[in-house]
């Protein structure tokens, strides 16, 4: 059960809005979620080197945008308003945990990077992400969630 994004939430909210691969291409992007991204990076938003990386990775397989290009534009973000969340053994162990209980190739197929962002996401924060299974997976863990538009501007 996921829910959009409004700025009472944020303000509500004391732990950091995580967010997944997909907001940051959304951001970089100019994608429909571009604009809601841009508001939880003013309230201090958070994500994992894990995800980082496949951000990365689809920026440059999707968008064709060159690292040398997109490199000093994210490190722009983590200097100013995006904490970057190294993954450490508890947060490793839980997010196998995580996968090894709720992954299923057709029914629920979350990415290791994605249980790694549920397994990171502190008590009292939430998660943003345009990805339904993600969103399935933190909420049946009790975390809270946002619901971004897609590339196509429709929410999970």
């Amino acid at each position: 059960m996921s829910k959009s994004a409004t700025s009472t939430d944020t303000a509500e909210s004391s732990a950091p809005t995580l967010i997944d691969a997909s907001a940051l291409i959304a951001l970089l992007g100019a994608e429909p979620a571009a604009g809601e991204v841009q508001e939880m990076l003013k309230d201090g938003a958070a994500m994992t080197t894990v995800d980082l990386a496949e951000g990365i990775d689809r920026l440059k397989r999707r968008y064709g945008l060159q690292v040398e290009r997109t490199r000093p534009v994210i490190e722009g973000l983590l200097a100013k308003s995006l904490t970057l969340l190294p993954l450490g053994p508890a947060q490793a162990w839980r997010a196998g945990e995580i996968r090894a209980a709720h992954y299923h190739r057709t029914r629920c197929p979350i990415s290791l990077a994605d249980a790694v962002l549920v397994a990171s996401a502190p008590a009292g924060g939430r998660i943003a992400s345009s990805d339904g299974t993600l969103l399935a997976v933190a909420a049946s863990e009790g975390i809270a969630t946002v619901a971004l538009p897609d590339s196509q501007g429709r929410r999970p």
